[in-house]
């Protein structure tokens, strides 16, 4: 008799879902095809059960196919058909009508609430966001581009113990289901809906980034970098934890060093912001995450050496300054010497240790006064003197490894500013500017022209026959300068543009735009650094040319966008 039942009957017949497989994996004709078994474990996805699934329905089905990615796409399609009429919606206002950032749920995503931010001490509670397919559940894996746009996955963190969080191995990414979504607008409010599956009417696309690089068909899968810009052993750009941010590299240069690692990286694109922030977006209710979690806008301190020392690993400054630093944050110590330009591109700004972390700060005695002792994780010793200067800098990756689960939220404080953010696994707002080569940004006589590139082997510091030209936009500022963004340009390219300026940072997109007006060629320059303060965010950008390098930008990879079709509604 149990043959006659279909399979999801099966599953929601039983008391526990997970059991059922045990029962009926050995039934004739009921689990055959990989189809069909994958129905029957898709039958048992509740939107809270996601890992717990994947783990008793991967471990089965690697025994007949041992293509990692494969199977992650075929996760990701049972999460899909899961989801079924779910529907996940936001509403805002639009900018002509209030300043208000928040946003409101409504149809199924009603009956949540914002996930929950976290900092390392945070005791996590369960929500949505921990495990839901749409916008919440993700996984991470050592993963290798390949030019047919899909990725060679090596090691799947819980799975498989090769995984290798400093992405030594290959460079670590998020992997998650890609949502359908639907924008539009009535005479007060826009709307944003997302679900696992088009709808009857197939109002719905799929993000930019989310559209097969060979068939222009909808991936249900899509995956991200977990980490910053770092070089791996050979001098490869990767995504690991504790690799010390790669600054100093043009986007020119960022390219090359990306595909050391395989000839088809490429490096950081709009599409890559998009689905950051239109995740901040689902999973937090507001169009933006300054004054919410931060992230590292405001972590701008040089303080000089209070008494010099002899062969130590630490800096000596007042208790006052030493409030200031955070454990475990990144420095780099110069000697300055005659020098009075403490501009951290001198090199002489971190001709003692660059790039470092602070181990500890505690408090000392020396020749009767009391000073902050700064201990730097370093392997040698230095001296110190006067003229000795230490600089916050950009954050080595991995921080955010030490909130709970699979939490979005800053290390050390939500709203201090001081610490990155993590956004659905994506390590983001470190310190330094993102930056990269899709698209380029045209500026002529005032006038944005958007050229865009789907394809990273063809990723270049110049527009090339391989970059198309998809948006114009005239430069919202009578000179080149920062302007408060109140709305993006809506389009299907997976470019970030704004469109009305004049916000502040409590409202509206609350990150600044830089707008240039002076003709050039440049490449965005995302999210901001550590001393932009209220300028930065997620929805933050400067911008410059390709071939310039600073300590403020680090070249980074990319996700499912390096190499994507285009959708043909």
């Amino acid at each position: 008799m149990a043959q006659t039942l279909t399979n999801k009957e099966l599953a929601l017949n039983h008391e526990d879902g997970l059991q059922i497989v045990e029962e009926i994996r050995n039934l004739r004709g009921v689990i055959g095809a990989s189809e069909n078994y994958d129905d029957v474990y898709s039958a048992m996805l509740n939107m809270e059960n996601t890992t717990q699934i994947f783990k008793k329905w991967y471990t089965r089905a690697y025994r007949k196919d041992s293509n990692r990615f494969t199977l992650l796409e075929r996760f990701a399609d049972m999460m899909a058909a899961a989801c079924g009429d779910i529907t996940f919606t936001l509403r805002n206002y639009l900018p002509s009508v209030s300043s208000d950032s928040a946003m409101t749920p409504l149809d199924d995503l009603a009956q949540y609430s914002a996930g929950q931010l976290c900092t390392e001490g945070t005791t996590p509670i369960l929500d949505w966001t921990d495990e839901h397919p749409i916008g919440g559940w993700y996984i991470r894996a050592n993963a290798l581009s390949l030019h047919n746009g899909n990725m060679n996955v090596l090691a799947i963190e819980g799975i498989d113990e090769e995984f290798d969080e400093t992405g030594e191995l290959a460079p670590v990414y998020c992997f998650c289901m890609s949502p359908w979504i639907k924008e539009w607008s009535d005479d007060s409010y826009e709307y944003t809906s997302f679900r696992g599956i088009q709808d009857a009417s197939g109002s719905y696309r799929p993000m930019a980034e989310a559209v097969n690089f060979i068939n222009n068909t909808k991936r249900n899968l899509t995956w991200h970098p977990a980490y910053g810009g770092g070089f791996n052993a050979s001098g490869g750009l990767t995504s690991g934890s504790g690799k010390a941010a790669c600054n100093f590299q043009s986007a020119n240069t960022g390219i090359v060093n990306a595909r050391k690692v395989t000839p088809y990286e490429g490096l950081w694109t709009d599409c890559d912001t998009e689905f950051v922030l239109k995740m901040w977006q689902l999973r937090h209710f507001n169009l933006e995450n300054s004054g919410i979690a931060e992230g590292c806008t405001s972590y701008n301190y040089q303080y000089n050496c209070a008494v010099g020392e002899t062969g130590v690993k630490r800096v000596l400054i007042t208790t006052a300054q030493a409030a200031n630093l955070v454990v475990g944050s990144t420095v780099s110590v110069g000697e300055m010497g005659t020098n009075t330009n403490k501009d951290r591109s001198n090199a002489y700004m971190r001709n003692l240790a660059d790039s470092v972390k602070i181990s500890g700060i505690e408090n000392v005695v020396v020749g009767g006064m009391t000073y902050a002792a700064v201990n730097l994780d370093v392997a040698s010793s230095f001296n110190t003197t006067t003229t000795t200067v230490i600089s916050t800098w950009p954050w080595i990756s991995g921080a955010t490894d030490a909130l709970p689960g699979h939490k979005d939220g800053c290390f050390h404080s939500l709203t201090a500013g001081k610490g990155p953010l993590r956004v659905m696994g994506i390590e983001i707002i470190n310190g330094a500017y993102v930056n990269g080569l899709d698209p380029l940004w045209n500026v002529v006589n005032g006038e944005y022209q958007i050229y865009t590139c789907r394809d990273s082997e063809k990723q270049a510091g110049s527009i090339t026959s391989n970059y198309e030209k998809v948006l114009t936009q005239p430069a919202l500022a009578t000179s080149s300068s920062w302007q408060y963004v109140k709305h993006f340009i809506k389009n299907p390219f997976g470019v970030l543009l704004p469109d009305v300026v004049g916000g502040s940072s409590a409202t509206f997109f609350k990150s600044e735009f830089y707008w240039w007006v002076s003709t050039g060629l440049r490449s965005p320059w995302r999210f901001c650094g550590l001393n932009n303060s209220s300028a930065a965010g997620l929805a933050g950008a400067g911008g410059s040319t390709p071939g310039n390098t600073d300590w403020t930008g680090v070249p980074r990879l990319s996700g499912s966008g390096k190499k994507r079709g285009e959708w043909q509604a």
